[in-house]
């Protein structure tokens, strides 16, 4: 009897020692995950930046890396980036294979109808797991999904001191919502866009200045010269 039972408990202990180790294999396989997804956003990290500092005033380059490193990392088949407009969002940048309209020229409604519209408009981030399913809730957003083919979209603002100046999404064309790693890591590249938007703004600005300071100092001369002369 005794025998019986110490066989028993040493098939227990060897089950609980193998459910403990399956965790633990668990575990390291999702830490390895996790540290390959953190190297390859920091090399996207460093690209974009290598982007930004080649070509300053060149905002397209930039946009372009975002859109697309930002599908791949995320595991979405598409991605996008709307900038405001007046009572626009107009498409700037594009990656993937669900359809739009040209980059440039495709445009939605500044509107809550619309989760692109509404992003911008409340300043936070939208997530719906079937757009073509949310008629009501999303008129003209369903209306979209349902012409281009998506289904799921995760839509995060591009903000700047508080205020939205666009949009970066995601689609996938099943039903499958983004996890909360992919949401924040898409916030992530929502700050990165902003940035560069932002460097691109200022770096105009220090060029017009400049133009404006070297043509003052030219008309200076020339007056100084005159003057002497004279």
């Amino acid at each position: 009897m005794m025998a019986r039972e110490t066989k028993v408990d040493l098939a227990r202990e060897v089950e609980r020692l193998r459910e403990a180790l399956a965790r633990e294999k668990a575990k390291t396989a999702r830490l390895k995950g996790q540290l390959a997804g953190s190297l390859e956003q920091q090399t996207v990290t460093a690209e974009i930046l290598r982007i930004i500092s080649s070509s300053p005033i060149d905002i397209q380059p930039v946009l372009d890396a975002v859109t697309a490193s930002a599908g791949r990392l995320c595991e979405a088949q598409d991605s996008t980036i709307f900038r405001l407009a007046g009572d626009r969002l107009l498409l700037v940048a594009h990656h993937g294979p669900i359809a739009v309209d040209p980059v440039g020229e495709f445009t939605l409604p500044l509107a809550r109808g619309t989760i692109a519209g509404r992003s911008v408009l409340e300043a936070r981030t939208i997530h719906v797991a079937d757009v073509q399913a949310e008629i009501d809730e999303f008129p003209e957003g369903s209306r979209y999904a349902q012409r281009f083919g998506h289904r799921t979209l995760l839509s995060v603002p591009l903000l700047k001191s508080g205020a939205a100046i666009g949009v970066i999404q995601l689609r996938r064309t099943e039903v499958l919502p983004f996890t909360d790693r992919q949401v924040a890591l898409l916030q992530t590249f929502a700050d990165q866009a902003v940035i560069t938007i932002e460097n691109v703004r200022l770096f105009t600005e220090l060029q017009a200045k400049n133009a404006d300071l070297t043509e003052a100092l030219e008309q200076q001369t020339a007056t100084s010269e005159i003057l002497r002369v004279i």
